[in-house]
């Protein structure tokens, strides 16, 4: 549990985190389809819980649309940043962890949203018991969020980047196993579509929708940042009309499954 909790206060120390979903159009598609589907199940009458909330993006942005929101975050810089961005104490921050959950009652929120931490759980029993108690806190029928970086796009996306990552042993681990190191390093876990489907479908948890949040924007990245607004939108057209389409989702470096409990 120690050596997690110092390995993301380690990678976000020097990480750009709170413009990383901004910082161009290709890092942008995330936030935009992510919310673009959240949205169609998610009223300002919801209450919400954000693990994993990093700077608060999504939770800023859902309690500026009428949410009663409390964000959760590990990382101390994180933290920081989000307290420097409330003014009116507009939603409720808590230095915690996904794996401990035990201040929430169970059956508290509407909506639970778990979009960073797994990302950063190597180990597959604190995946298990992220999962759990995040589904411990959610009421009945209430709406589970999670999302998940692909190993397979990782492993397309950072050969794209430099020919020579084909000779890194490591991210050929990555595509095999999740996992680079297999050792304390690991700060980053990737997952696939079907052991996503696998464990929310032993959690009990009912399929709402499974998409790729960017598709393959990271891969074409360049080309995406050189687009004007109009061609942006006629790819982000196109992203949203493909993005739920089993067949391109692994080639996604971000996926989301939206789920019911």
């Amino acid at each position: 549990m120690l050596r997690y909790k110092e390995q993301v206060n380690s990678y976000y120390k020097d990480y750009d985190e709170e413009n990383r979903l901004i910082k161009d159009n290709s890092h942008s598609i995330e936030f935009i389809t992510t919310t673009h589907y959240l949205n169609k199940y998610i009223d300002k009458e919801s209450k919400i819980l954000e693990l994993g909330a990093a700077t608060g993006r999504y939770s800023f942005y859902y309690s500026k649309n009428g949410c009663s929101v409390t964000a959760v975050e590990l990382c101390d810089k994180h933290i920081e940043i989000m307290r420097e961005k409330t003014t009116n104490n507009e939603i409720e921050i808590i230095h915690g962890d996904a794996l401990d959950l035990s201040e929430f009652s169970d059956d508290s929120f509407d909506v639970v949203l778990c979009l960073g931490p797994i990302y950063h759980l190597t180990k597959p029993e604190d995946r298990d018991r992220c999962i759990k108690e995040s589904l411990r806190v959610l009421k009945p029928g209430g709406l589970f969020a999670i999302a998940y970086i692909s190993r397979f796009a990782t492993f397309a996306n950072m050969i794209n980047r430099n020919k020579e990552n084909i000779n890194d042993i490591g991210l050929r681990n990555i595509a095999k196993t999740g996992i680079e190191f297999g050792d304390d390093r690991d700060c980053f876990y990737h997952s696939t579509y079907d052991e996503i489907e696998y464990l929310m479908n032993i959690n009990g948890i009912e399929r709402v929708k499974h998409i790729g949040s960017d598709g393959i924007s990271d891969i074409l990245r360049l080309r995406v940042n050189e687009f004007t607004k109009e061609e942006f939108d006629l790819w982000m057209k196109y992203h949203l009309d493909t993005c739920e389409n089993k067949s391109l989702i692994g080639y996604s470096q971000h996926g989301l499954f939206i789920g019911k409990k």
